[in-house]
């Protein structure tokens, strides 16, 4: 049995939102889609052990900077090393604790909100990211800025802003294109390889198959890879690319809308134009006509 620990570590710092102000978080629009409800920093927590059965109402972020713990999820144990970023899902029956020989340091939060799941990737299990070195001071800079600024009291503007840091902090851990060791991630780097392809050859109509060979990949992984680190597929990417083009040959060069259209790879200046108003909401002269800056 785990000996029973109250929160009382070594230089830790806490901090919990009453619950009236968490009730008048929801007349503010731009903080009730994403805001913190607990926050603080466990050092050396040696003992610490926590259980839920019935889950917690908001979803937890731990980020174990040192040492180590774990988290046991319907009987199934997973350890948390130095350098990871944990998410538990609100409502997920959990246990978690540090390790006893070697305690986790852990920087923690609470956070909920009606825009939380696009920082939880799956309510049914936990989130582990490894965290790269050269994120580290970035995200305890920010963490330090929110509990700072919630420290200052219930001001509407210190909520706000910690709020507004949160988002970025969970952005820079959950969304940033590196691995452990600060590099990119596999996926990350076959997407910028086959932009960079794209964009060199922006004139013609490339297919999936001179994508999937250009990055050595099946039809179904190169897609798949996109849609998850673009939204689109690779030739809708493609696509959206070359009317990126169109718009900036639009807005700085004087070339025709047929020539623009040849200028990108499309014979058809009719076909190109319905693609362009489908994509920005205007036709390709109607566009050029609007003031812009």
């Amino acid at each position: 049995m785990k000996p029973y620990v109250a929160h009382t570590f070594k230089n830790q710092k806490m901090l919990i939102l009453p619950e009236e102000i968490i009730n008048n978080i929801s007349r503010y629009p731009f903080i009730k889609n994403l805001f913190i409800t607990d926050i603080g920093f466990f050092p050396h927590a040696k003992y610490h052990y926590i259980e839920r059965k019935e889950g917690c109402r908001q979803n937890i972020l731990i980020y174990c900077t040192n040492g180590e713990g774990f988290v046991i999820i319907d009987g199934k144990k997973t350890r948390i090393c130095k350098n990871t970023l944990l998410i538990i899902p609100k409502d997920l029956p959990h246990i978690y604790g540090s390790n006893d020989e070697n305690p986790w340091d852990i920087y923690w939060m609470h956070f909920k909100g009606e825009t939380d799941s696009h920082f939880v990737r799956n309510t049914g299990t936990i989130t582990l990211i490894d965290v790269p070195l050269s994120t580290l001071p970035v995200l305890i800079h920010l963490f330090d800025e929110i509990f700072d600024a919630l420290s200052r009291g219930s001001v509407i503007s210190n909520i706000i802003y910690a709020c507004s840091s949160l988002s970025y902090f969970l952005a820079t851990a959950l969304f940033m294109p590196y691995n452990k060791y600060g590099q990119k991630d596999r996926k990350t780097a076959y997407v910028e390889n086959s932009i960079e392809f794209m964009k060199n050859n922006i004139d013609k109509r490339l297919t999936l198959n001179d994508l999937t060979s250009y990055n050595n990949l099946s039809k179904t992984q190169l897609t798949d890879i996109f849609k998850e680190k673009t939204g689109y597929s690779p030739i809708d990417f493609f696509i959206r690319l070359k009317i990126q083009k169109a718009c900036f040959d639009l807005d700085f060069t004087d070339m025709s809308v047929s020539e623009i259209a040849e200028k990108i790879g499309y014979s058809d200046q009719f076909y190109f134009s319905r693609l362009f108003k489908k994509i920005m909401g205007s036709s390709p002269s109607d566009y050029r006509r609007i003031k812009k800056g």
